[in-house]
Protein backbone atom coordinates (compact mmCIF):
# COMPACT_ATOMS: atom_id res chain seq x y z
CA UNK A 1 0.00 0.00 0.00
CA UNK A 2 1.28 3.33 -0.77
CA UNK A 3 0.56 5.56 2.19
CA UNK A 4 1.63 8.93 -0.30
CA UNK A 5 -1.77 8.49 -1.84
CA UNK A 6 -3.66 10.02 1.24
CA UNK A 7 -4.29 13.45 1.55
CA UNK A 8 -2.98 14.23 5.18
CA UNK A 9 -3.44 17.67 6.79
CA UNK A 10 -1.31 19.28 8.90
CA UNK A 11 -1.41 18.64 12.51
CA UNK A 12 -4.25 20.31 14.15
CA UNK A 13 -2.41 21.12 17.30
CA UNK A 14 0.88 22.09 16.37
CA UNK A 15 0.71 21.95 12.39
CA UNK A 16 3.62 20.02 11.79
CA UNK A 17 3.50 17.20 9.13
CA UNK A 18 1.33 13.68 10.11
CA UNK A 19 1.85 10.16 8.80
CA UNK A 20 0.77 6.37 8.97
CA UNK A 21 2.17 4.51 11.23
CA UNK A 22 1.78 0.81 11.28
CA UNK A 23 2.60 -1.72 14.22
CA UNK A 24 3.51 -5.22 13.31
CA UNK A 25 0.67 -5.81 11.02
CA UNK A 26 -1.90 -5.27 13.08
CA UNK A 27 -2.52 -1.46 13.36
CA UNK A 28 -2.41 1.68 11.45
CA UNK A 29 -2.82 5.73 12.94
CA UNK A 30 -1.64 9.13 11.83
CA UNK A 31 1.11 10.62 14.13
CA UNK A 32 2.48 14.41 13.90
CA UNK A 33 6.45 14.20 13.33
CA UNK A 34 6.80 17.57 15.52
CA UNK A 35 3.94 16.93 19.09
CA UNK A 36 3.81 13.16 18.77
CA UNK A 37 -0.17 13.62 18.55
CA UNK A 38 -2.00 10.90 17.21
CA UNK A 39 -5.18 9.12 16.48
CA UNK A 40 -6.79 5.97 17.61
CA UNK A 41 -4.69 2.33 16.58
CA UNK A 42 -7.24 1.20 14.18
CA UNK A 43 -6.87 -2.67 13.87
CA UNK A 44 -6.85 -4.61 10.28
CA UNK A 45 -6.34 -8.66 9.83
CA UNK A 46 -6.37 -8.39 5.83
CA UNK A 47 -5.43 -6.35 2.65
CA UNK A 48 -8.94 -5.07 2.63
CA UNK A 49 -9.36 -3.99 6.15
CA UNK A 50 -5.81 -2.13 6.35
CA UNK A 51 -7.27 -0.32 3.52
CA UNK A 52 -9.88 0.60 5.27
CA UNK A 53 -7.77 1.23 8.63
CA UNK A 54 -5.77 4.34 6.50
CA UNK A 55 -8.95 5.62 4.99
CA UNK A 56 -10.43 6.17 8.47
CA UNK A 57 -6.99 7.19 10.47
CA UNK A 58 -6.73 9.68 7.72
CA UNK A 59 -10.06 10.81 7.93
CA UNK A 60 -9.93 11.12 11.96
CA UNK A 61 -6.44 12.97 11.51
CA UNK A 62 -8.40 15.49 9.51
CA UNK A 63 -10.88 15.78 11.30
CA UNK A 64 -8.62 16.84 14.13
CA UNK A 65 -9.91 14.01 16.30
CA UNK A 66 -6.33 13.39 17.84
CA UNK A 67 -4.69 11.91 21.44
CA UNK A 68 -1.62 13.97 22.74
CA UNK A 69 -0.24 13.67 26.43
CA UNK A 70 0.68 17.53 25.93
CA UNK A 71 -1.73 19.81 27.96
CA UNK A 72 -3.55 22.41 25.78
Amino acid sequence: MNYFDFDLQDCPLCLGTGHIEEECDWCLYVQCVDCDAHTVEIPYSNEKEKQEAAEKAVHLWNAGKVITGVPI
